[in-house]
């Protein structure tokens, strides 16, 4: 896997503002009681349970969510999407759902002070080959949904500065061409996170860096061109498995004020050295996305759980 050097530096820089600062700061406030005491292997995680404070178990919203970007991996067309819905939020032990634009269903399976073993969720919206030129001719791409374990583990925790996480996700893809989904490979992402909670009711931001590898068989579905859509311009061609590219996202979400809450976020995402860059359904190195949701929240159940970060 060969992941661009500008991607290389950016992270070095990040670390040096996120992680090398606030460990001296931290160091600091040892000495320093009026800043509070310094984390104990038993303290509550930053995304635990937050001290006094309890959030509904179950909402009701109604969500816009949309996106502006690349229309499948290392395509240089475009398209938008928009999806109005009805968004239930329920904050089970096990199960979540909602509470996250970027992965609206999450499974806890095992969490403890600072490791959590949950269920990722991904997707891909359908493609009109019609409308994307390198796939003139050829069938459309159909709906697509990835699902599977991921291990969340936080590595550096700062109240001040925000925490790191590193998360491998190891992700089954399934399309849906009709009612019935099909298996369509694999998918492994190692991702850094960083987070952190913004002032009082300004909500909070996400940063990922995530390197992605998947099968031949989930590179099938966006890069394989079977001899019977070969053209002169487009010549047949089967994908390999391996390298696929990595995303580098940016994402905040405001707290919820007079029941109306806010999503926004951008995407870069690198494809240079990618397994299937001779493909000709390959045809941009590097493509930008951005996203955004708004939220209504018109209903929230009197049960009570303890609120989380």
């Amino acid at each position: 896997m060969s992941i661009p050097i500008h991607l290389s530096m950016a992270f070095l820089l990040m670390a040096w503002w996120f992680v090398i600062a606030p460990a001296a700061t931290a160091k600091e406030s040892v000495t320093d009681s009026a800043e509070g005491p310094a984390d104990e292997p038993g303290e509550t995680a930053a995304n635990e349970t937050v001290d006094g404070e309890t959030e509904p178990l179950w909402e009701w919203r109604l969500a816009t969510f949309a996106r502006y970007g690349e229309s499948y991996p290392a395509s240089e067309n475009s398209q938008f999407n928009i999806i109005p819905f009805p968004l239930p939020v329920y904050r089970g032990r096990v199960l979540r759902i909602g509470e996250d634009s970027q992965s609206p269903i999450r499974g806890r399976l095992i969490r403890t002070d600072r490791i959590k073993l949950d269920l990722a969720f991904d997707l891909n919206f359908p493609v009109d080959s019609a409308d994307v030129t390198a796939r003139t001719g050829m069938p459309d791409l159909d709906f697509q949904v990835e699902v599977g374990p991921e291990l969340e583990i936080e590595f550096v925790r700062n109240k001040v500065r925000g925490s790191w996480f590193i998360s491998p996700q190891l992700r089954p893809s399934f399309v849906f061409d009709s009612l019935v989904p099909s298996y369509q490979g694999i998918v492994f992402s190692p991702e850094l996170i960083y987070k952190k909670k913004l002032q009082e009711g300004e909500g909070d931001i996400k940063v990922s860096l995530m390197p992605t590898l998947a099968t031949s068989k989930y590179m099938d579905f966006f890069y394989t061109v079977d001899p019977m859509f070969a053209t002169p311009t487009r010549p047949a061609y089967k994908a390999d498995g391996g390298y696929l590219g990595t995303d580098l996202t940016a994402r905040w979400k405001s707290a919820f004020k007079n029941n109306f809450a806010y999503v926004a976020g951008v995407r870069v995402s690198f494809y240079q050295g990618a397994a299937n860059k001779n493909s000709p359904l390959y045809t941009q190195e590097t493509t930008f996305s951005v996203f955004g949701a708004f939220l209504w929240k018109f209903y929230e159940s009197e049960a009570r759980v303890p609120a989380t970060e």
